[in-house]
């Protein structure tokens, strides 16, 4: 009888702790909360104009229906939204699946169907070891003749310059009009560049839009030049290599 007793006491005593449990256990599932999203605003801009705000979740792709609006012009087509004012191909952003941890403003790039004229001389400055960036030497102090060799000409298409030159590995160079440095164009500008081919080599400008380009292949190579004079952000670099030099390099 007394070994009865004792194992209904443990048998409640069991029970008991057993219920504790899986009561302390839903009291903790219960009160666990989950992580919410910070809330954050993008903004959105056309040059100096603000076009609009949206509201957001940090780490969430913004509703198309939000922002789509701002995408609108007339007399125009709209070429994007960058996180940099002079619309870097690098901080192009693709709304339909970037998403932003931070209140960011994005700045659209809306290109007029008609711009001004662009009347400027505009010329590859740069440096070489044994190229003819060597004359050149950061647009130094050369005679018309000798500066026409560096000159991108107009191509016939509306503010289109080109030029082919023979570029060699280590050479660096930038693009600049009227044999100034006011307005430079490096390497954040090309839309089009080949990383097997050329690289970014810094400067002193601090951003990449003024960085000198480095050949990393000798080659004849066609740098093409578009411009926007009335939105001078707008303006656009490629580089193609069309074959080996067709010059001999000097020793």
């Amino acid at each position: 009888m007394k070994n009865n007793v004792i194992a209904k006491n443990l048998t409640v005593v069991l029970a008991g702790s057993l219920l504790a449990t899986v009561i302390l256990a839903g009291c903790g599932k219960s009160t666990a909360k989950e992580p919410v999203a910070e809330d954050i605003t993008i903004t959105f801009m056309n040059q100096d104009e603000t076009l609009g705000t949206v509201s957001a979740k940090a780490g969430e792709v913004l509703d198309a229906a939000s922002y789509e609006s701002y995408e609108a012009t007339d007399n125009g087509e709209f070429n994007g939204w960058f996180e940099t004012p002079t619309y870097l191909e690098s901080s192009k952003k693709d709304l339909t699946t970037d998403t932003f941890t931070k209140d960011t403003t994005l700045y659209g790039d809306f290109r007029a169907d008609e711009v001004a004229e662009d009347t400027r001389l505009w010329y590859v400055a740069g440096t070489s070891a044994k190229g003819s960036l060597a004359l050149n030497n950061w647009a130094a102090d050369l005679s018309d003749d000798e500066k026409a060799q560096f000159q991108l000409t107009p191509t016939g298409n509306t503010n289109e310059f080109s030029l082919s030159i023979d570029l060699y590995e280590g050479d660096q160079f930038q693009v600049i009009h009227d044999w100034s440095w006011d307005g430079q164009k490096g390497f954040g500008k090309f839309t089009d560049i080949d990383p097997e081919q050329m690289e970014n080599a810094g400067g002193l400008g601090g951003t990449d839009d003024t960085a000198n380009v480095q050949v990393k292949q000798d080659g004849n190579y066609t740098i093409t030049l578009n411009t926007n004079p009335d939105n001078e952000a707008q303006d656009t670099l490629s580089v193609v290599r069309n074959s080996d030099p067709v010059t001999e390099a000097a020793e």
